[in-house]
């Protein structure tokens, strides 16, 4: 599966290429303990991006994980 906003794979992609949400820089610090994202594939590892959508994904803005919070439109 690719990437909507990189266009990169996601099972092999180290990281995504976008490094920001509308304006806000992203958070590259928040990650789960596996070699890879379970979630979007990206190699766990600060200062690497998870893909958009991804359930690991922080909130630039408030914090809060991405998909849930509600700070932008998605």
């Amino acid at each position: 599966m690719k990437c909507q906003d990189c266009g990169q794979e996601m099972t092999t992609a180290k990281t995504c290429t976008v490094k920001t949400i509308e304006g806000y820089p992203r958070d590259t610090t928040y990650f789960d303990d596996n070699k890879r994202c379970h979630d979007c594939g990206i190699i766990n590892k600060q200062g690497n991006y998870h893909h958009l959508g991804c359930d690991m994904e922080r909130c630039p803005k408030c914090g809060g994980q991405l998909i849930s919070c509600g700070c932008f439109n998605f």
